[in-house]
């Protein structure tokens, strides 16, 4: 069913329509929730009100973007609001913690992407949200300072930061693994001494 026919049944409080609305977009919508969540509930509960709001506001929807777009930008959103509740007490942006090191990327090893998105879930919740914002979800600094209400070198300086934690962790992996090649090597030596 075409996205115009489904919208107009959707707000004729059709509950086939509404429900395919929801199948066709929320396994995408989850996702995204998960890349900004601490956890699943968290992520499984951004989903929730991000789809009361969609259904909520669909009148709203005046077709200028892909109703994917639209609807995305309110997961986004109210994964962003979770994100808020959930940090009432501890502060979203960290603040230099004295060893900004820059790391080369020459010195990374290419990894696959479920191994990136592992280290992404370790950052900190401010490099997290900000690094989800620009690099997966392509928002502008400006977009990101006016959503989150921070000014834009705050985003800039983030991104930095999210993407150095990045690397570092990313280095750390590799050594970890090089490291386990090199024991592996010289148990086989041990092995080969004993042979002999």
């Amino acid at each position: 069913m075409e996205d115009s026919k489904l919208i107009t049944k959707c707000l004729q409080h059709d509950r086939t329509s509404q429900r395919l609305l929801y199948d066709r977009f929320s396994g995408q919508m989850y996702s995204i929730c998960l890349r900004y969540c601490r956890d699943e509930f968290d992520a499984q509960e951004s989903l929730q009100n991000g789809f009361i709001k969609v259904f909520k506001n669909l009148a709203s929807f005046k077709g200028d973007s892909a109703l994917y777009s639209w609807i995305k930008t309110i997961i986004i959103r109210s994964a962003l609001d979770q994100i808020r509740r959930r940090k009432k007490d501890e502060e979203l942006f960290i603040r230099d913690e004295g060893g900004s090191e820059q790391v080369g990327e020459e010195d990374i090893e290419i990894m696959t992407y479920e191994e990136m998105l592992k280290i992404v879930q370790l950052m900190p919740m401010g490099y997290k949200t900000i690094f989800n914002m620009v690099v997966v979800d392509e928002m502008s600094h400006l977009e990101i300072s006016n959503t989150l209400g921070i000014t834009e070198s705050t985003s800039r300086t983030q991104l930095m930061k999210a993407r150095n934690f990045l690397k570092k962790q990313m280095l750390t992996k590799q050594n970890k693994k090089k490291k386990k090649r090199r024991i592996g090597k010289i148990n086989l030596k041990n092995r080969h001494k004993d042979i002999l």
